[in-house]
Formats: structure tokens, sequence, C-alpha cells
């Protein structure tokens, strides 16, 4: 049964991906377009330039750039301004340029082609497997939206958790958002069985050994304790499976109830549990700032590494 739509924001612009790297990550299916119907007079050309036309607008080329998932605003005016960015064959360096739909965009030689984004945030149920496809599950996450099928889930939650997850088709920002050490603050509420000790809460703080080797520390408080269980907030930084729930459990906490309540700049005020509703630009705008902020702390990491310093460590 599909999920509840909520009103609360207006959906966000349509944009374009790159071509390379612009699809779902490792594991989802590649998107495959219908080739024209037997006789038909249109052109390759006059298909590609239909289809254009359909997805474009006239834009500045710096919005263009981030309506396609390539960066923020920030980040494309800079890539615009660095040179990388061709349009029509000529190098364009002024980010406030109209780009038409019979322009030919590339970025570091590779083009930008036409093609629908779509970023949808859902309060996922209890009993809800967050797959695309699972012959086990009951209920997929991708059928509580319409043409939910064509989207990925940015990363998963357990069929035990409820809470907020992305559907999109944009990889780039998918990718960015999901590194497993460097990828944006999630914060969950977990009730747990026990009494939590400022030992304990510390321990969150500084770190857990798991058989997956030591978390990065996380923030955490103690949001109520009643006389047999009590509700902890955790921001974490990592992706690791069902981490939360064995973080907590190696402090002899055990968890009976988990949702995810933040998910980088989104929030899941306003959005009841099996809800969903389109981002708005502003809020996608957000996102990629993140998965920038994430590839910049991947980076400072691989430089420390290479000069020996080691790991950087989330703050």
């Amino acid at each position: 049964m599909p999920g509840e739509r909520s009103d609360a924001a207006e959906p966000s612009a349509q944009g374009v991906p790159l071509a390379e790297g612009g699809g779902a990550p490792a594991g989802a299916p590649e998107d495959h377009n219908d080739s024209p119907s037997e006789g038909s007079r249109e052109t390759d050309g006059d298909q590609v330039r239909s289809e254009r036309q359909a997805v474009r607008q006239p834009l500045q080329l710096a919005v263009f750039l981030a309506r396609a998932g390539v960066g923020s605003r920030r980040r494309t005016d800079e890539l615009v301004q660095q040179g990388r960015v061709t349009v029509n064959g000529v190098v364009e360096t002024f980010p406030r340029r109209t780009i038409g739909p019979d322009d030919e965009v590339m970025v570091d030689g590779e083009p930008v082609e036409p093609r629908e984004l779509r970023y949808v945030l859902v309060n996922k149920p209890r009993g809800v497997a967050s797959t695309r496809s699972d012959p086990h599950a009951e209920r997929l996450l991708v059928d509580l939206v319409p043409n939910g099928r064509t989207l990925f889930p940015v990363g998963r939650l357990d069929v035990d958790t409820t809470g907020l997850i992305i559907l999109t088709n944009d990889g780039v920002l998918a990718n960015r958002l999901m590194h497993p050490r460097y990828g944006v603050a999630k914060t969950y509420t977990a009730r747990v069985q026990g009494h939590v000790s400022k030992a304990a809460l510390q321990a969150l703080r500084t770190g857990i050994d798991l058989e997956d080797g030591r978390t990065a520390p996380a923030e955490a408080r103690l949001v109520k304790q009643g006389p047999r269980s009590a509700v902890v907030e955790l921001t974490l930084h990592e992706g690791r499976k069902r981490q939360v729930r064995r973080m907590l459990a190696a402090l002899g906490l055990p968890v009976e109830e988990l949702q995810r309540r933040r998910y980088g700049p989104l929030s899941d005020k306003g959005l009841s549990v099996g809800a969903w509703r389109e981002l708005t630009a502003e809020e996608v705008e957000a996102l990629r700032r993140a998965g920038e902020e994430t590839e910049r702390r991947v980076r400072s990491s691989e430089a420390q590494d290479d000069l020996g310093l080691g790991t950087a460590v989330e703050p």
C-alpha cells in the first residue's frame, strides 16, 4: 500500500546529472532508454534535442550544473571559473551565462545529458525493507512512493528501524552522502533496556570496540531515564551495518525501539511515519553541500595518510 504523501514542501527542481558517475550506486540497476520505434522519421539528433527541450529550461550555467547534480552552486561557480566547463566545445568561464535546450555542456570532457532527477524523503515505517528488491520482504520502501522503483535508497535502515531515508536517482550525490566513515551526520533516538550511566555515555562519545573495529566518536545524550528503560539520542557520521544497535548492546543496553530523526540537514518535523515528500530545491542544495564536505574530509584524511600522519578522526 503506497505511503501517505506529505505536502510540507514543494517538489525540487528538475536537473540532469553527469553521464559518468551519475547513475545508481554500486549494485543498483542501470537506467535504460527505449530505442525509437521502427520507421520513426526522427533522427538521433532530433530525438536527443526533443528530450533536452522537454527537460531543460533556460538557466544560468552555474545553476544548470547544480541542478545536474554536479555540485552545489558555490562549487559549480568554482568549476566554471577554473575553466573546466565547455559550452558547445568552447571553454566558458562566466557562471551566469544562459544555457538553452540546444547547448552542449561538458565538465572535464564529460557530457551533461538531460535527465529528470528526483529526491524524495521517506519516514520509513517498521516492517518495511529499505531495498529495491527483496524476495523475503513483505513490503519495500520503493513501493511507498509513486514510481519509486525508478529510485534507489541512500543507505539502508533495518526492517525494525523507523525513520528518515532518501530515495533518489542522483548517483553522484548518493555516493557522496554514503561514505562509510565520513558520511553526513545522522541522528537517532533509541529506547533501550536498563539504566544509562555517565560512563556509558562517555564510552559512546569516545568510541566502542566492535567486531569490525572501533567506532568513531559519536555525539550522545540521555533524553529520558525511566525505572526500566531509557531514551538515548546518538549522532553518527559512520554507516556500518546495525551500528547503533551493536554499540548499545556492547554496553549492556539492548535496543527496544530505534528511529532516525535527522539525516544531514533534514529532519522528520512535519513528516509522520509512513509519509513521504519531495525535497525542495533548497534542501537538495544543502545536501549537496553536505556531500562536498564529506569529500573534503576524505581528501584531508588521504592527505594525512600520504604524509604518515594517520587517519583523521571525526570531532
